[in-house]
């Protein structure tokens, strides 16, 4: 883990950092109310006039996450603004207060999303891709088969991908939970699927059947993708499948991963909702 003795004063430098100079108070918000009610996905009709209200006096304080000059409410009423992630941000403020959140601790979020997590290295070596190597969105997943919260990530990924098939580009690293009993040895059939060219469509498949995950489904799916099956059932119990499933486990863990499923976007970690998803992806 990181040390934490010089993270109260960082966290207390990125907050002013992330704070305007301005207030909504004695300002004329009509133009920045207007600009958000065009935005349908925003969702203003869904908020209560309290929550627009402290929506608007947010983003009039939180400062771009381009620079820490002009505020959120600056970029989004200006029609030559340079910052394609304000309006991401300001969708991610409004989710936050609807979700119930007080306004000091969306604006702890606001900081911690958009300037406090810097993207990290992973180690992709042996994972499979999906998609074309110079996607300009990379997204990484540390996943377990037997965890229905993936299930549901993987299907959401897997779209996404399928409606952006040139744009981006996923990666599936392979973390089976310690309270899930058939998740490495799922795990290990992925990694055997991988050796006959069938990873992605083993993989989907797994989750499709997640309920009944052991031997008898690997066998089931790996006999419906024509796989080589003396092969496939040696490979799933060798030593190597278990030693590939194990180094990405210690690679997550590496990076601070604990729970599935932990998702990166072109190095940044996930955090919100994945039903968010493709709104993280519009900004890259």
């Amino acid at each position: 883990m990181h040390p934490v003795s010089r993270r109260p004063a960082r966290l207390l430098a990125l907050g002013l950092a992330l704070l305007g100079c301005g207030s909504s108070e004695g300002r004329d918000t009509s133009a920045l109310r207007a600009v958000l009610r065009q935005d349908a996905a925003l969702g203003l009709d869904r908020m209560t006039g309290q929550e627009v209200d402290t929506l608007v006096r947010l983003l009039t304080r939180i400062a771009t996450p381009c620079d820490s000059i002009r505020t959120l409410a600056d970029e989004l009423t200006d029609p030559a603004s340079s910052c394609p992630r304000a309006r991401g941000a300001a969708r991610f403020t409004a989710r936050r207060l609807m979700e119930g959140y007080g306004a000091d601790e969306v604006e702890s979020q606001v900081v911690r999303r958009y300037r406090e997590t810097e993207p990290v290295a992973i180690d992709l070596e042996g994972s499979e891709p999906l998609g074309p190597e110079d996607a300009p969105v990379t997204i990484v997943v540390f996943s377990d088969f037997e965890c229905p919260h993936c299930r549901r990530a993987s299907e959401i990924l897997l779209r996404l991908q399928r409606e952006n098939p040139a744009r981006i580009r996923i990666y599936y690293k392979h973390f089976p939970l310690d309270s899930h009993p058939m998740a490495m040895s799922a795990a290990r059939a992925c990694v055997a699927a991988r050796d006959q060219g069938k990873y992605w469509e083993f993989h989907e498949q797994l989750y499709e059947n997640q309920d009944e995950i052991g031997p008898g489904l690997y066998v089931r799916i790996a006999t419906g993708l024509g796989m080589d099956l003396d092969r496939f059932e040696a490979e799933r119990i060798s030593q190597e499948s278990a030693t590939r499933v194990q180094r990405d486990k210690l690679e997550g863990q590496r990076i601070g991963v604990e729970a599935t499923p932990t998702i990166f976007v072109n190095g940044r970690r996930f955090q919100d909702s994945i039903e968010a998803l493709d709104e993280w992806i519009e900004e890259e």
